[in-house]
């Protein structure tokens, strides 16, 4: 799909369905375009980073392999279990601080309506996620990624991204009791004010809620503001959120900020060779 082909081969057309079945061309055209995102990614130069709609772990390894080469390396990665037949995408971290208590995947399921009427309800869980701790300060901090449902469906897809996102939030749920420091990062299919955008920061239950921080005042450049371009609409629907505990545990330099130690930007990848998504950063400032 990155070089404008159909998601179903048997839809090309001229000579592309031919040279696609060939496993060397593949592998060919798979490695440039490793090399291309691992440029991308190496002048983010992130601590942590959350990859979605990325290949199973042997095509991971060869971008880690490849940002190595280009020398940025990232010593720590885990790539999560992945339930989705349809594509066979996974999520992935990449650290340079140790992964640990690793959660591969979530068994949780969930009941939802498929219709506004509640005439038929079906099941649903996360295809697509997973959880892992780094030490920073002397401190955990939970990082939580997910990859949830598309737009793509209509009425179906909205309930059943709504369902995912109250499972994404029951699994954090333990992790912010204890007022323990929780990221959950991913992309989310759902605008800031979007309901399952708010189950997730807790807008639904009585613990605490996650910060968005994709408010205005943890921009310093409002220049770009999304992070996907939906039939010409552009939407950031790619979050990172962070519990209360994180947000008191930064400071930004200036008392007159209103940051307080949290930046947010958003890179523009402009060339969907790499990726259709601007990758979304944030940086924390501690005290």
């Amino acid at each position: 799909m990155k070089y404008g082909l159909p998601y179903d081969m048997k839809y090309a057309k001229g000579n592309a369905k031919q040279e696609w079945q060939d496993d060397r061309f593949r592998q060919k055209k798979f490695e440039e375009a490793t090399q291309k995102v691992a440029a991308h990614l190496k002048t983010i130069n992130a601590d942590v980073l959350g990859l979605t709609e990325v290949g199973n772990t042997s095509e991971v390894k060869l971008l880690v392999d490849e940002l190595k080469k280009q020398g940025l390396e990232y010593k720590y990665w885990k790539v999560c279990k992945s339930d989705d037949t349809g594509t066979g995408q996974h999520v992935a971290f990449l650290s340079k601080y140790e992964l640990t208590d690793v959660i591969p995947s979530f068994p949780n399921r969930g009941l939802y309506f498929v219709e506004s009427d509640q005439d038929e309800i079906d099941e649903t869980g996360i295809s697509k996620g997973m959880k892992a701790t780094i030490n920073f300060n002397g401190a955990p901090m939970h990082l939580f990624l997910f990859h949830l449902k598309s737009e793509r469906g209509g009425e179906d897809s909205d309930q059943r991204r709504l369902m995912q996102a109250e499972i994404a939030r029951r699994v954090m749920i333990p992790y912010l009791q204890k007022e323990e420091h929780v990221v959950v990062m991913g992309d989310l299919n759902s605008e800031k004010r979007h309901p399952a955008l708010l189950t997730i920061r807790g807008f639904k239950d009585i613990e605490a809620e996650l910060v968005q921080t994709g408010d205005t005042y943890y921009f310093e450049d409002y220049a770009t503001r999304w992070t996907y371009n939906y039939k010409g609409q552009q939407e950031q629907i790619d979050h990172i959120l962070l519990s209360l505990s994180l947000k008191n545990a930064c400071k930004g330099n200036n008392p007159k900020q209103r940051q307080w130690g949290i930046k947010t930007s958003i890179l523009q990848t402009n060339n969907e060779a790499i990726s259709d998504h601007n990758a979304l950063m944030v940086t924390l400032s501690f005290k």
